[in-house]
């Protein structure tokens, strides 16, 4: 009779713990599953009905926007069909794009300008820029191919010309909203496609290196954005205290006034060819403001290298194109949405706040952390004494 107790007990006991664990494992694959990200399905269901993005408070999302909006985003919400990287990356640049187009909508409609034209048509009477000339299309045409026929650049003058316009209305649309996204005016509710490549999977041979050993980090240069110089000299200054630790590969990456990025870029990159990487990028720190106005030979002066040898180089544009294709290339498989940028420690750090993330990433690092103590200790002490 006891042992049928005990039996009986037993029994109960173990159909509790069965039941427990049972009910533990069901709760912990339910609390799994629900930090696990959304399956594409799920996705596509949120971005048709659910917010894109948010200005002043107020979630927008696809419906919301105008219809000519509302078909760039179907269209590229179409062309997001391929689950590969490139095209969610591109995907997530056409929706910002349409949230700096929607704030531009609403601030003309609140300024009382209506009628038929197009947002892009519309978007000049808001936006100040200078129109592109001849002079700035043959410039471009020259330092994209220095080796190209001269007679070649007739029939595509006016290409040229449309397409430095188009360039100079994105510049001043993303100035204007990125003051607004500083202020907090304004921020996608999307998160771009991860992770990011590893930078030791990628092809970086015969781009600016700084260092010795594998790199550890990506340096996106345009020397003509805006306060990409002041950042560059500030990277400059962490690259020297942390000497051995940070080691940089320098991107050269034409974002911005492409007739005379391009040529800068190319520039970079001749310069590199001739072991005078160095002192071509410091003398075009030193110009600051302007550098927009110094012709590329004026600065290879100022450097190590012998100007035969650069313009030899610069003229012909070996292995320049692929390279330039390849840093194009890298900035497309980073997701870059704007300059200045770094990538460390597995990051994508830009615009503006970016040594405020890039420092505490540096610190993190026990080998930094020690070297970065060490100077951070010395400015604290001052000159030493005799």
């Amino acid at each position: 009779m006891a042992f049928c107790r005990k039996s009986a007990f037993s029994g109960a006991m173990g159909g509790l713990v069965a039941s427990v664990a049972i009910w533990s494992t069901l709760h912990f694959q339910g609390a799994q599953r629900e930090r696990l990200p959304p399956t594409r399905a799920e996705q596509d269901v949120m971005l048709q009905s659910g917010g894109l993005f948010v200005h002043k408070g107020q979630t927008i999302s696809a419906k919301q926007l105008s219809p000519e909006l509302k078909i760039q985003f179907e269209r590229a919400f179409s062309l997001r069909s391929q689950t590969m990287r490139d095209a969610e990356l591109q995907f997530y640049k056409e929706v910002d794009k349409l949230a700096r187009l929607h704030i531009l909508d609403k601030q003309l409609a609140e300024a009382g300008d209506s009628g038929s034209k197009s947002v892009a048509d519309r978007e000049a009477e808001l936006l100040p820029r200078d129109e592109a000339t001849t002079e700035d299309a043959r410039n471009l045409y020259e330092a994209s191919d220095p080796s190209a026929p001269r007679e070649g650049f007739a029939p595509v003058k006016n290409q040229l010309v449309g397409y430095l316009n188009e360039v100079r209305r994105r510049e001043a649309l993303e100035t204007w909203t990125n003051e607004l996204r500083k202020k907090g005016e304004w921020k996608l509710l999307l998160e771009r496609p991860s992770p990011l490549p590893e930078l030791t999977a990628l092809n970086l041979q015969g781009l600016p290196f700084e260092g010795k050993g594998q790199p550890n980090a990506l340096v996106f240069v345009d020397y003509l954005c805006t306060n990409c110089v002041a950042f560059l000299v500030e990277f400059a200054k962490r690259v020297e205290e942390n000497r051995g630790e940070l080691r940089p590969v320098y991107v050269p990456f034409p974002y911005t006034r492409p007739e005379s990025a391009m040529a800068l870029a190319r520039g970079a990159l001749c310069a590199q060819q001739l072991g005078a990487f160095a002192s071509f990028h410091m003398a075009a720190l030193t110009k600051g403001e302007l550098l927009a106005d110094v012709s590329v030979f004026d600065l290879a002066r100022q450097t190590d290298a012998r100007m035969s040898e650069f313009k030899a180089c610069y003229r012909s544009g070996e292995g320049l194109t692929d390279l330039l294709a390849r840093a194009q290339g890298l900035a497309r498989n980073f997701g870059l949405m704007q300059t200045p940028a770094i990538v460390y420690q597995g990051k994508l750090l830009e615009g503006d706040g970016i040594f405020e993330t890039f420092d505490s990433l540096l610190k993190s690092s026990p080998a930094s952390g020690q070297l970065t103590k060490r100077v951070d200790e010395n400015k604290r002490r001052g000159p030493s004494q005799p």
